[in-house]
């Protein structure tokens, strides 16, 4: 599942569009997150991580395990 930006939470700091490896996020028109390639996400959790008002939640998507 793609990362989720609450809208309501979003303080507009901009911290997720410079911790992002993968350049997933902008700033919209209206000063909030945006998730414009969230399809390129990796789920390693460092913008949930950074995100201060807690607005970014990665849900990952279910792996089955590979038995070695």
């Amino acid at each position: 599942m793609p990362p989720l930006v609450t809208k309501e939470k979003c303080d507009g700091c901009g911290v997720c569009v410079f911790a992002c490896g993968e350049y997933i996020y902008a700033i919209g028109e209206d000063d909030k997150a945006v998730a414009k390639t969230p399809a390129a996400c990796v789920e390693c959790f460092i913008c949930q991580v950074y995100c201060r008002p807690g607005a970014i939640r990665i849900h990952p998507k279910r792996r089955d395990a590979v038995a070695i």
